[in-house]
């Protein structure tokens, strides 16, 4: 009797020994990764989160991008004017609580005052978008502000450049031919879509401009031909590509710092090229939903 419950015993533990293993494998195999850690593949942070959308652009009046416009449309022009009309009622549906242009957030002061002689009728609006769209449209929402948002970035060249001479430079690093050839075509995209908006009507035309096709577009343009000069040298074209997202991550810490609460809900009026680089940030944020603005075009 003894011996059978000494036997008895020992199978016990061995059997206690055997479960345990096996459970310790189970668990090893089935851990959790961290991907199933974290629901829905995305992190809770307790902050406000805004609503965001881009209204990107053409320039009314300045003439500073790369592209230098062939075609312009007399803004003030009663079929203009009408036809901006009719985007700010399809802009009034996203109800914006506040509006946020491309000037410059060190004449924030200067802008608004501006603002407030115009909501006063006090102040005829330049023929710039961000007073032609901007002012007009949070003066129908009656909001009390306008707010600024750019910023340009210095360029920290470790090397002294001269943007006149790229052709040259890109000659004698044999970079030439590609950044050419890509340029030219490029140069016909930005001429011909240029040249669209003196032939379509101003809402079909913002709904072309903030349309994925467009947007990746001018990122591939990014990404190809010019940001090789330099390659495994200086880096020029690289850097010169950096540029614009340094100067864009500034512009989106300018939005950041406009949240006060999860009503906010901003637009962004900017020069459709901003799209490229600002759409990834917002659709990324963690204090941002983004909607696409085009849905509201239709």
């Amino acid at each position: 009797m003894k011996k059978l419950t000494f036997y008895s015993i020992v199978f016990s533990a061995l059997l206690a020994v055997s479960c345990n293993n096996a459970r310790n494998k189970d668990s090893t195999t089935k851990e959790p990764t961290l991907e199933n850690n974290i629901k829905g593949s995305s992190i809770y942070v307790n902050l406000p989160v805004a609503d965001i959308a881009i209204l990107g652009t053409f320039h009314y009046v300045s003439n500073v991008d790369s592209y230098k416009r062939k075609y312009h449309i007399d803004v003030t022009s009663e079929k203009t004017q009408n036809e901006i009309k009719e985007l700010l009622e399809k802009l009034k549906d996203y109800k914006p609580t506040k509006i946020l242009v491309e000037q410059n957030i060190s004449n924030q002061n200067y802008l608004d005052s501006l603002y407030q002689a115009y909501r006063k009728g006090n102040y005829e609006l330049n023929h710039n978008e961000s007073q032609q769209l901007g002012f007009r449209l949070a003066k129908m929402l009656n909001h009390e502000h306008i707010y600024a948002v750019n910023v340009h970035a210095p360029y920290d060249f470790e090397y002294e450049v001269d943007f006149d001479n790229w052709d040259d430079y890109a000659k004698e690093t044999n970079h030439y031919n590609k950044w050419n050839s890509i340029k030219s075509v490029y140069n016909r995209h930005h001429e011909y879509l240029d040249s669209l908006k003196t032939t379509m009507p101003l809402l079909g035309y913002y709904k072309l401009l903030n349309s994925k096709e467009v947007t990746k577009a001018a990122l591939q343009e990014k990404l190809s031909g010019l940001i090789e000069l330099g390659a495994t040298d200086t880096y020029l074209g690289a850097d010169g590509i950096a540029h614009d997202y340094r100067r864009n991550l500034r512009i989106y810490v300018n939005t950041l710092s406009l949240i006060e609460n999860s009503n906010d809900r901003f637009l962004l009026i900017i020069g459709s090229n901003h799209n490229t680089i600002l759409q990834p940030l917002y659709k990324t944020s963690l204090e941002f939903n983004y909607t696409d603005i085009v849905d509201y075009l239709k």
